[in-house]
């Protein structure tokens, strides 16, 4: 992937691209919520480029290529968002491209260009439909041919020597400023510059920075990181104010800012969204057993993290959103203490859920996650707002769910005994001796030398499934912070390793995927997952203090 702030481009490592039918899935070129490129393929001298690929660099804002017998740069203007195709060959070679046209827009819409009309003009074609208008512009001194057929445009080049594909929603030529574009990205290098004596250790840290340059995103929706790609390449609430914390403490918090605004901006009443589709006219629908929510508001937590990155944006920056805003937040998440005794009450029905989601059915009532955050924000906001007092609540957290040795994760009428890693969350902000041995006790069914595991496997429901034993970084890294947090730095720094061993094994360098299959190192998920990337950060500078 090559992406900047205003659209991307998703490529096999080889440089061609399959077209995806997969409803969610934003693979080829990009421009805010349109897709211009569904495909990509070519032949070098007849043979298919996938064949004669030999090389592979992933740099700050570029993709290098080396193929036998030609060399390829793409990268994406932090201008104005179009793609650039660099080429270069010594040897004079015959090269064909196909482009199909993709005119669909993002998820939650359906909407896709059934017709086209190409206008071919020399070294240029123009590709408009009902849904969208795509530019391709070849500049090249080499011949070439354009032809277009149904959807599709094809560009042959007879003994290539240099040429530059530019493609944009726009007939102009493009901003081809290469100079200006890795400026724009090799920023990250000098700002907040880890040093271990571990140099991969270094660049892991660096490409978590550039990941959070990289996933931000300027849109017709609004400003903010998307939470991966290929699939969830927009707005969420949760992946996006975790991100928002380690973007704090790298000096990137403009970013944060203009994330938060954005989600408060389509906030209700203070309920912090969880989704925040960018296509227009679709149904943001989404099925838990025989419930569909609407996924905008799909969450709890949401609202209470995006209250600790708020603090955490004063205590980094010096800058916060205004007390006004910040009660109307502070206030919606009091109304889900239905009870009045100091702790949020999960209600699966009125979509009030946390995570992890496909058993957020049977997870009503008071949950040991949730509360973590919320006991954060009432340490944080509880005096300014008039909230419930936070040692009150902190002793009846703790009486509810470390009374004694046995894993409780949530209590509606009964408490409920469930080995998850949701467990750890309360050792990221607390330092006790029972959330320690809770710690120690949890992971000796999560462990694994890639990461940790969503559920025990001592517990029932263990079956290595999404939310039901899969390894996720993110949970890996809720772990090496309570550990440290707690004294088992010993623990902490083994996972903390593993974010290295992950990355520099990625097929596209430097990427942690969403998650890991939970019995072998497999990556699963997508291959650019944000939250994933930014939790190397944050446990990274925690532990170098």
């Amino acid at each position: 992937m090559v992406k900047g702030t205003k659209a991307h481009f998703i490529a096999y490592l080889n440089g061609t691209i399959v077209r995806s039918d997969m409803h969610r899935s934003r693979v080829g070129y990009w421009k805010g919520s349109l897709n211009h490129i569904a495909s990509m393929d070519g032949y070098l001298n007849g043979k298919p480029l996938s064949s004669i690929f030999s090389k592979y660099v992933r740099g700050l804002g570029y993709i290098y290529r080396q193929y036998h017998g030609m060399e390829r740069i793409d990268y994406i203007s932090e201008a104005d968002g179009s793609l650039h195709i660099q080429m270069l060959s010594s040897d004079r070679q015959d090269l064909s491209l196909s482009f199909q046209i993709g005119h669909s827009a993002a998820w939650p819409s359906r909407s896709t260009a059934e017709t086209f009309d190409f206008v071919i003009d020399d070294k240029r074609v123009s590709v408009s439909s009902d849904i969208a208008h795509t530019s391709i512009i070849i500049n090249s001194p080499d011949r070439i041919e354009i032809t277009a057929s149904d959807d599709t445009v094809f560009v042959s080049f007879h003994d290539l020597t240099e040429a530059e594909i530019i493609i944009s929603d726009t007939d102009s030529d493009g901003s081809g400023d290469m100079d200006e574009t890795l400026k724009y990205h090799e920023q990250v290098a000098d700002i907040a510059v880890l040093e271990t004596p571990d140099p991969k250790f270094n660049k892991l840290f660096l490409w978590a920075k550039h990941d959070l340059l990289e996933f931000y995103s300027i849109t017709e929706k609004g400003s903010g990181w998307f939470a991966g790609f290929p699939v969830y390449s927009w707005f969420f609430g949760r992946d996006g104010l975790w991100m928002a914390l380690a973007a704090n403490m790298v000096g990137l918090s403009d970013l944060t800012t203009n994330h938060m605004s954005t989600l408060f901006r389509y906030s209700d009443h203070g309920r912090i969204p969880h989704e925040i589709g960018l296509g227009d006219g679709g149904d943001q629908g989404y099925s838990i057993g025989d419930v569909r929510f609407n996924t905008m508001y799909m969450s709890i937590d949401s609202s209470p993290l995006w209250l600790m990155v708020n603090a955490s944006l004063e205590n980094w920056s010096r800058r916060f959103f205004s007390s006004q805003d910040a009660k109307v937040v502070f206030d919606f998440c009091k109304t889900c203490d239905v009870d009045n005794d100091g702790l949020l009450e999960n209600d699966f029905k009125s979509g009030l859920i946390g995570w992890p989601e496909t058993w957020a059915n049977i997870r009503n009532g008071k949950t040991v996650d949730v509360n973590a955050l919320w006991l954060e924000v009432l340490r944080l906001y509880g005096k300014k707002f008039g909230g419930t007092e936070y040692v009150k609540a902190r002793d009846r957290y703790m009486s509810t769910f470390f009374s004694d040795a046995q894993p409780v994760d949530f209590v509606d009428e009964r408490s409920h005994i469930i080995r998850s890693a949701m467990q750890f969350v309360p050792g990221i902000f607390m330092k006790d001796e029972s959330v320690k041995q809770r710690i120690l006790d949890i992971s000796r069914g999560v462990m694994t030398p890639w990461g940790i595991r969503s559920m025990s496997v001592y517990d029932p429901m263990y079956d290595g499934g999404y939310h039901t034993g899969t390894v996720w970084p993110l949970m890996t890294g809720w772990f090496v912070m309570a550990a440290y947090n707690n004294g088992a730095p010993d623990l902490a720094f083994e996972q903390l390793r593993s974010f290295v061993d992950l990355a520099f094994s990625a097929a596209d360098p430097g990427r942690i995927n969403e998650t890991y299959d939970a019995m072998s190192p497999t990556p699963t998920g997508q291959f650019a997952q944000g939250w994933s990337s930014e939790i190397t950060q944050t446990t990274s500078e925690g532990a170098s203090r």
